[in-house]
Order: C-alpha cells, then structure tokens, then sequence
C-alpha cells in the first residue's frame, strides 16, 4: 500500500463508530503512543549495545503473525475510559504504519480519533518526530486551549512534549503499577 493509499485508509478508519461515547464539553485531547504504552511488542524489539532500537530487525519483523502476537498492556483501559468519556483520542507512534498495524489496532479494540506516525523511510528522533507531528495541537488556534495529556513509555518523549504543554504520564510506570 501507498503512503497515499494509507492516508485514504486511514480517513476512512477516521470516521468509523467505534463504540458509544458520550459528548464532552469539556473535552481533552488525550495523545497515547503505541509501544510500550498500550501494546506490548517488545518481542518484536532489538536494542542495539547503547540502548538503541534496531530499525532493520523492526521492520523484518513487522509481519502480520508477529504484529498479532503483540499484547495489550494495562493502560489500554484508560484510553478506553477516555475514549468513551468523549475525549479526543490521538495515537501518536513513531512506527511507520502499515495494513497489519491498523488492523491490529481496528481487531483489538483501540479506539482513536487520529492517527500520527512517521512517514516512510524517515528516521527523525522519536522526540523530534512526535514534536512536529503534535504542533498543530498546541498553536492552531482550535486546539490551543484545550488541556492535553501525552502517555509513553520513552523518557526523552515525555520531556519533550510536556515542554510543549501537555499533562504528562510515564506509561512504563504506569503498566508495571496495574500488571501486578
């Protein structure tokens, strides 16, 4: 599939009903990464001797059979909350995403408003990438104002976004606290 044909998959996806939600006038953008946060697929993950992933060992590995052994981690159920609660539901990855990811994503329940991801072959820092992918949410004058809180694993991220203004949870605390 095409990067365009992604995105045309990816807007229709947009305005698929998940499930009940209701209308929140107060409502809060909630912006969840994807691994280590609400997916476990770190069978999938090859760190390299500084701590560094392998994105070549990634991408061999970004099957469909690997893709759907992945896990949900515990703070899956508080996207669900928010999602249900009429909070607007971001999914911000650094992964490039494919067929199998959405339909990982669309199987398993994980309810979105929006998909932000890397774009292929880009190999921009983490930090750098969700910064540039989220902006729009932080200084369009739509957006501006509502509170927003960022959930990942990746220390790095966190101090990044929360420097733009979000509200920000350490997911990797928060899964080893509700996995016992």
């Amino acid at each position: 599939m095409t990067f365009r044909g992604m995105k045309a998959y990816l807007y229709l996806k947009l305005i698929t009903r998940f499930c009940d939600r209701l209308f929140n006038i107060n409502q809060k953008i909630r912006i969840y990464d994807l691994d280590g946060t609400i997916i476990d697929s770190s069978h999938r993950a090859k760190h390299n001797e500084y701590g560094k992933l392998d994105l070549d060992h990634w991408k061999e590995n970004n099957t469909k059979e690997n893709i759907f052994k992945d896990d949900l981690l515990p703070m899956y159920w508080q996207l669900v909350a928010d999602y249900k609660n009429g909070d607007y539901i971001i999914l911000c990855t650094a992964r490039e995403m494919g067929k199998w990811d959405l339909e990982y994503l669309h199987t398993m329940g994980i309810y979105y408003d929006k998909i932000l991801c890397r774009n292929e072959n880009e190999n921009t820092a983490d930090w750098k990438l969700k910064r540039r992918l989220l902006n729009p949410y932080f200084n369009l004058k739509p957006f501006r104002n509502i509170q927003k809180y960022f959930y990942d694993d990746n220390d790095s991220n966190l101090l990044a976004i929360g420097d733009m203004g979000a509200t920000c949870c350490n997911a990797k605390e928060w899964n080893n606290k509700f996995s016992k």
